[in-house]
Parts: structure tokens; C-alpha cells; sequence
């Protein structure tokens, strides 16, 4: 009898694109761009404690989609770029 670990009838997952926040870029500002992308389906959202780019968050707003950094000066324009960042390097 031959067993297997992985189950046969695992319904696929649809891939999101995620977005990862710095808590401390969050309370400098990007906290406005997260309200509004947590409302969307097509982004999965992570809080990171430190996401170790201290000298981006120092100058501005930023945020790591699908593992590149994207930066702008404020909320609004971050959430612009997010979106570009996404239609030109979508994850499906």
C-alpha cells in the first residue's frame, strides 16, 4: 500500500499579491494606505515589527509588494504605486 502525505483532492489556491508594512512606517503615515488595501480581495496583507529598511522608512511612506520595495510621500501616492507595481508584475 503505498501512502502518501500530500492530499489528492486539494482544491487550488489563487495566488494574491502580497504587501508587507513596517509597524513603524505604519505609524508614520502608511497606516492610510493599509486601511484602504485591506479592503481589497486581491491582496493579502502582513504587519511586519521590522522589515529591516530603516533608511527608507526614515525618509518616507513604504511598503513591500511581492518582495520589491515601493516607496512614495504619502499615503495616497503609496497606494497609486502599489497598484502599479501590481499591473506590472502581477503574481497570476
Amino acid at each position: 500500500m503505498v501512502f502518501s502525505l500530500f492530499k489528492k483532492n486539494k482544491k487550488p489556491q489563487q495566488m494574491t499579491n502580497r504587501v508587507e508594512f513596517c509597524i513603524t512606517n505604519l505609524s508614520l503615515g502608511a497606516a492610510d494606505a493599509y486601511d484602504v488595501l485591506a479592503e481589497r480581495s486581491d491582496i493579502e496583507i502582513e504587519e511586519s515589527g521590522c522589515t529591516s529598511h530603516c533608511e527608507i522608512c526614515e525618509q518616507g511612506l513604504f511598503a513591500i509588494v511581492n518582495g520589491e520595495i515601493i516607496t512614495a510621500p504619502d499615503a495616497p501616492s503609496l497606494v497609486q504605486a502599489i497598484d502599479e507595481e501590481i499591473k506590472q508584475n502581477p503574481l497570476f
